[in-house]
């Protein structure tokens, strides 16, 4: 075999046909598992079978409110397990998430089986909820700007602070003579 065999270079026309025939089998065979998969998943939702409830669709097991991740507010269906939230779905009242909209007269145990749409967003609430990091006091500067030094306060004196103003960082070296404007 000659030198120019072996390292053969393909013309572009040539790498683009090979590109566009690999993503269409990509495409092809991924809609064939989705498509396995969402008869799979809604047979089982959908499943009369007595021994396979889906507990979480109960309008018992659901609260309605709105999402807070962005300024939009979607509504959402918030699905409990035991006192806790384990998954967040799109409101099905909410035109935002359903499409066609569902009417407003439904009653909650017909629409509890519904999903609403919501963007992975408002689906990360759940871990802005629980995330053991998350700040859940009042908390106050206690150094310097950058410094990330704190104080817990209570919430009344923190409201007082911020509608009052005054010398509320006296205790902090180098602003005790600052005086911050209240609202």
């Amino acid at each position: 075999m000659t030198e120019n065999k072996k390292h053969r270079k393909s013309s572009r026309r040539e790498f683009l046909a090979g590109g566009a025939m690999l993503g269409a089998g990509i495409a092809l065979g991924s809609e064939v598992a989705s498509a396995a998969q969402d008869k799979k998943v809604s047979s089982i939702m959908n499943s009369a079978r007595i021994d396979a409830p889906y507990e979480l669709s109960k309008a018992s097991n659901k609260i309605y409110s709105a999402c807070l991740q962005c300024n939009t507010g979607c509504g959402i269906s918030a699905k409990l397990q035991d006192g806790v939230v384990v998954k967040i779905d799109g409101n099905p009242y909410n035109p935002w998430t359903m499409l066609p909209h569902i009417p407003y007269a439904t009653g909650v145990d017909t629409a509890s089986v519904i999903d609403g749409s919501i963007c992975p967003k408002g689906q990360s609430g759940l871990q802005t909820a629980y995330d053991p990091y998350r700040i859940r006091k009042v908390l106050k500067r206690a150094g310097k700007r950058g410094e990330n030094k704190w104080i817990v306060v209570s919430f009344d004196q923190a409201i007082k602070e911020i509608a009052e103003g005054g010398k509320i960082f006296a205790h902090v070296p180098g602003e005790a003579e600052r005086n911050v404007e209240g609202l």
